[in-house]
Formats: C-alpha cells, sequence, structure tokens
C-alpha cells in the first residue's frame, strides 16, 4: 500500500511537471494568439473602471464602452502624432550634433594615449588583421604631435565618417581589397518588392493593435457575461472561492495600471518641464532639444518594469552629453532624473500603490525575466499583471499554492514555524528577536500560544517521526527552555518596584499550585511558561516526574495544593494524565484539578467525558484557558489572591 502511494505521488508529480512544460510550450508557440489577447484583457482592466464610472451616471452600456474607447483612442493619437512629430525634428537636428559628439568622444579617447600605449597598439594588429590589411602596408607610427589615433578615435571616424575629398578617392587598379579592379553594380530591390517589404513591416503592428483593441472592447461590452461563463467554467460548484478569486483579480490589476498611469504620466510631465527649465537657464539658445519628446517617451517606457526607467534615462543624457558644451547640462539632467526616481520609488509609488499587487520585489524581478524570454518586449510589460493572477490563483486554489507563498508579498508562515526554524540551526539571537517582536504585536498570552507552545509540539512530532535523532531533540528542548527562561526573565519588573509592592501590600502567601507532567519532559518547560505566567497570582512548584504516579499523588496530597494542574503535550498523554488523576483522587485530594491537553481534538468531548470520569475538574486546550482557569480557582481558594494583579499581562 505505502509502495502503491509513493508509485502514484510520483506520477502526480510527473504530470504536474509535464502539464507546467506544455503550458509554457503552447504560450511560446501560440503567442500570435495570446499577446493580443493577453494585452486586450490588459487594456479592459484599465478601462473598466472609467465604463462602470460612466455607467453609473445613467449611460447605457455599449454607449459607456464607446465613449471611453473613444476618449482613450484620442489621447492615445495625440501623443503618437507628438511623439512622431518630435521624432521628425529630433532626426533632422541630429547632424547639427555631430561635431560636439565627435570632439567629445576624441577627447576621452585621448585620455588613453598615455597608458594605454601598448594596449592600443595590440588593439591596432587586431583591427588591421581584421580589416585584411598587411602591417607592412601601414605606415610607421610617429612620435610627434601627429601620432597615429588611437584604437577609440578609429572607432569614432568609423561611425562618424569625415568627409573625402577627391584626392583620397582610391583607383579601382586592384592593389588593394578596398581597389577592386572590377566594380559590378547591384540593382536596388525591385519597386514592388520594396513596397510589399515595407507594408508587411508597417501592417504586421497594425494587425496586432487592431486585434488588441477588438478583444477590448469585446471584453468591455460583454465583461458581466464572460465573468459568468468563466465562474460557470471554473468553479466546479465553488462558486464563493471563484467569485471572490475574480474579484481580487480584477480589482488588484485595475488599481494597479491606473496607478501606474498616474505615476508615469506625472513623471513624463516633471520630466519634460524639468528638461525645459534646464534649457532655459542653462544653454545659450534656451532650448533643450525635444523635451516634449523625452517626457512622453519616459511615460510609455516606464510601463516595463526596470529596463524602461533605465532607457527613459539614456535618451536625455546622450543629447545632454551631445549637444552642449561641457558637462554642466549633463550632470543638471542627471541630478534631475535621479531626483524623480528617489522621490517615486520612495514616496509616490508606495502611498498610490500600497498593497494594489500584492506581489514581492523578487517576484516582479523573476516574472519580469520569465515573462520577457518567452514574449519579448510585450512579456515585459504584461509580467507583473500576469504574475499577479498567479498569485491570486495560489491564494484561493490550494493545488497552486506555491504560486502564493514564492511570489506573494505577504508570506503564509506561521510565527511558531519561524521560531523553530531558528531553533533548528540554532540562531538563539533571532529567535529572541522574533519572540520580542510578536509580544510587541500581540500580547504574553498569545505569544505562547501562537510561538512557544506550537513550537515545542513541533520538536515532539519530528522527534516522533524520526526526523529528529534524541540528541537532537534533546538539544532543541534545551534551547528552547534556557529561550522560555530568558524571555520570561527580560519581561519581569524592577527588583526594587516587586520589593516597594511587596513593602505596601499585605503579607501573604501566595496560592501553592502543584504542576505535574503527563508522560513527556517536555512538558516541564510548559509548566516553567505557566510558573513564569503566574508571577504575582499563585506559586506554582513541579512535582517529580521519574517518579511512579502513586508516589507523585501522596506528595500532592501531602502539600495540600490550591490547584493542581497536569500538563499533556500530544502526541500522546492524555491516557497517562487520566491515570494520574485517579491515583490523585484515590489518594483523598478533593481540591480542583485542571488537565491541560495543548492541542486540537476532533473528539474534544469523548475526552472530556473521559477525564471528567477520571476526577478532572476543568479541560483545558490552551495556554491562556489554563492560565485563565488557574487564577479563577486561585481567586475561588484564596480571596486575598483576587486583589492581586498578574505581572504578565
Amino acid at each position: 500500500m505505502k509502495q502503491t502511494k509513493s508509485d502514484l505521488a510520483i506520477i502526480a508529480a510527473v504530470a504536474q511537471l509535464l502539464a507546467v512544460v506544455l503550458t509554457v510550450a503552447a504560450l511560446f508557440f501560440a503567442r500570435d494568439v495570446f499577446i493580443p489577447l493577453a494585452l486586450g484583457l490588459l487594456l479592459s482592466f484599465l478601462l473598466s473602471p472609467i465604463v462602470s464610472r460612466v455607467q453609473r451616471l445613467g449611460v447605457p452600456n455599449i454607449a459607456a464602452v464607446i465613449a471611453t474607447a473613444l476618449i482613450a483612442f484620442i489621447f492615445l493619437a495625440g501623443g503618437i502624432t507628438l511623439l512622431g512629430r518630435e521624432l521628425t525634428a529630433l532626426v533632422g537636428d541630429l547632424p547639427k550634433h555631430k561635431g560636439e559628439l565627435v570632439e567629445k568622444a576624441r577627447s576621452l579617447a585621448g585620455l588613453t594615449t598615455g597608458v594605454g600605449g601598448t594596449l592600443n597598439e595590440l588593439a591596432d594588429e587586431v583591427t588591421e588583421a581584421m580589416e585584411g590589411r598587411a602591417l607592412s602596408e601601414e605606415p610607421v607610427a610617429e612620435t610627434g604631435p601627429e601620432a597615429s589615433p588611437t584604437v577609440l578615435q578609429r572607432w569614432t571616424d568609423k561611425v562618424f565618417p569625415p568627409e573625402k575629398s577627391a584626392s583620397d578617392q582610391l583607383p579601382n587598379d586592384g592593389s588593394t581589397p578596398k581597389s577592386p579592379l572590377y566594380i559590378v553594380p547591384v540593382q536596388d530591390d525591385l519597386p514592388l518588392a520594396s513596397w510589399a517589404s515595407t507594408a508587411g513591416t508597417v501592417l504586421s503592428p497594425l494587425a496586432t493593435a487592431g486585434l488588441v483593441t477588438v478583444f477590448a472592447l469585446f471584453m468591455l461590452i460583454h465583461r458581466e457575461d464572460l465573468r459568468d461563463r468563466i465562474i460557470a467554467v471554473i468553479s466546479h460548484g465553488d462558486y464563493v472561492t471563484t467569485t471572490e478569486a475574480l474579484d481580487e483579480v480584477a480589482s488588484r490589476i485595475s488599481r494597479y495600471l491606473v496607478a501606474q498611469t498616474i505615476i508615469n504620466t506625472s513623471y513624463g510631465v516633471v520630466m519634460a518641464a524639468g528638461l525645459t527649465i534646464i534649457g532655459m537657464t542653462m544653454t545659450e539658445d534656451g532650448v533643450f532639444p525635444n523635451a516634449i519628446l523625452w517626457g512622453v517617451l519616459a511615460t510609455c517606457l516606464r510601463f516595463v518594469p526596470y529596463i524602461g526607467p533605465t532607457a527613459a534615462a539614456i535618451f536625455p543624457l546622450a543629447i545632454a552629453l551631445s549637444v552642449f558644451p561641457g558637462y554642466g547640462v549633463f550632470v543638471a539632467a542627471l541630478l534631475l532624473i535621479v531626483l524623480m526616481e528617489l522621490i517615486s520609488n520612495n514616496v509616490v509609488e508606495p502611498w498610490l500603490y500600497g498593497t494594489s499587487t500584492g506581489i514581492s520585489a523578487v517576484a516582479v524581478i523573476v516574472a519580469a525575466v520569465f515573462w520577457g524570454w518567452l514574449w519579448g518586449p510585450v512579456g515585459l510589460l504584461l509580467s507583473t499583471p500576469l504574475t499577479v493572477c498567479l498569485v491570486v490563483l495560489g491564494r484561493h486554489v490550494p493545488r497552486f499554492r506555491m504560486m502564493a507563498t514564492l511570489f506573494g508579498e505577504e508570506v503564509d508562515i506561521r510565527p511558531s514555524l519561524r521560531f523553530y526554524q531558528r531553533l533548528l540551526v540554532g540562531d538563539q539571537h533571532a529567535a529572541t528577536e522574533l519572540l520580542h517582536a510578536h509580544l510587541a504585536e500581540t500580547n504574553y498570552n498569545q505569544t505562547c500560544d501562537e510561538v512557544l507552545v506550537p513550537a515545542l509540539k513541533r520538536i515532539r512530532k519530528d522527534h516522533n517521526a524520526d526526523r529528529l535523532s534524541d540528541a537532537d531533540a534533546n538539544r532543541l528542548f534545551a534551547l528552547a527552555g534556557g529561550l522560555i527562561a530568558e524571555f520570561h526573565q527580560r519581561q519581569r519588573p524592577d527588583e526594587n518596584e516587586v520589593e516597594q509592592t511587596d513593602s505596601d501590600a499585605v503579607e501573604e502567601t501566595l496560592p501553592h499550585v502543584i504542576g505535574c507532567v503527563s508522560h513527556h519532559f517536555s512538558e516541564s518547560l510548559i509548566l516553567n511558561i505557566l510558573r513564569h505566567g503566574g508571577n504575582g497570582v499563585y506559586d506554582l512548584n513541579s512535582v517529580d516526574d521519574e517518579g511512579l504516579p502513586q508516589d507523585a499523588a501522596k506528595q500532592i496530597v501531602k502539600s495540600a495544593p490550591a490547584v493542581v494542574v497536569i500538563v499533556v503535550l500530544p502526541t500522546g498523554g492524555t491516557p497517562q494524565a487520566s491515570f494520574l488523576c485517579r491515583c490523585i483522587r484515590s489518594e483523598g485530594y478533593r481540591g480542583p484539578i485542571v488537565i491541560s491537553c495543548l492541542g486540537k481534538f476532533k473528539n474534544f468531548d469523548s475526552l472530556f467525558v473521559r477525564l471528567r470520569k477520571a476526577g478532572a475538574t476543568s479541560v483545558t486546550t490552551s495556554y491562556s484557558q489554563t492560565r485563565s482557569k488557574l487564577e479563577s480557582l486561585v481567586n475561588r481558594h484564596d480571596p486575598i489572591a483576587r486583589i492581586r494583579q498578574p505581572v504578565l499581562a
């Protein structure tokens, strides 16, 4: 049977891996279909809040969609027109700035002539070999002020070649590879072929844009019907979970897109205004070339994670470096961009985004790399929304919960598991800090119930399952015991305050409570927690846990405590606790007995009846219940204890 379950688990894992591979392959090979569909869905998420607001004004659905689409297309057409006009002006002005760029490039190349001379000579030889020229044909290097140019200067001359005079033209005498003996002119492409190639290049993006528009309009018009159909198909009867998941996906992506649009548009406006001010105050002409273009380009590029802001910054910086003499305008533009990035990343984005996406920073990077590899630049644009869908799917569907754990912003790891992991690696300092951080957010009882007790139970569970050896389990229990003692020591008030309180109060002996373990020595750690928790209310002492239950019962009767508490740390222990309770009753003890079974039990009712028949007064299932019950029973036994307040809240 075990072998069959193992084989089934292996088959299920292989099937899941195969499903992932097939899904990725389908997304890659069918990207011509999925990319327009994903872009249309993204555009519908962006425009859906606007359509809903227009509908609330009493406008019909189709009219609201058409009006919203027209407004969006007007803004888009205006942006494209403005971008095209600025690009045309930039291309026309580029030849004017060639001299300044060449001068700066050559001045930078001149820095390498002193120290890197040998490397330049080696690079010259490599370049000559690549160009197929013999070394003997090169003139001897000069040592005067007219020395041969460096490699960087050669490359600069290749990018910006100087105008050749008629004397520089080589004759076609066949003496060198650059002066062939015969020249056969090659006819250019036929007009029809050239036109077809240009038309294909232009029409392909237009066709994709048309598909995106059709998909977006269709999804906006029939969004309610599509939502109902999707819920009916994928819900499998669980309409609540499916509806919540779709609502969360829609709200998160819509908020993210709207916030990103506001941030990027504001960023582009500020960049254009800042570059314009720099041009007016720091240049002779009073103009920074194409400032509006760089603002619009920054708005568009910043939709692409990580790569977009960098690309948006390169263009204006390159223009500032190549157009204006000196480096003052370049430094001013660089400071402007750095200041805007700092404000945007640390102030504006956290304020507007908040928890709109719900994915971690690492997930954004991983998603950008994966979707960029899968779908190219469009994948970079869609990476964050698609990852949001996966995280929401993992949050609502148990089978995909791994997605939410790996990529979610809030990792659903219980504090007890974090504390247990610190114990496993022996990081005492981190474990202590975790305890105090949890105590600062909650209270003492919750820290014990949510961190300390579950960690001790986890040690027991792993030890029983042979995941921990006896030595490792003992080491972890010893480390946990030391942390518990240190934790309570830090929580104690100053000794002078305690002495002052005791001198003012009536000197009365605290009620005596006896604690017993049921079957394992780790339960003595729970008794230590109860002892420290009852400081100022009761005095808890433990009986010897190595003796027989009859001997422990005789010792309890002899001590005549106000309350007896028996701790059970699962797994197991309830039969031993029941037998110990009978022994205590058989010895003649008539006081209250509290059995603390720390855990969740499916058959708690039958367990409660069985322990009550054994003589237990109360049965508790958590530290906070046990402590409250002890304080209540102590107050009944000792009326003076009612005025005492516990030191630990």
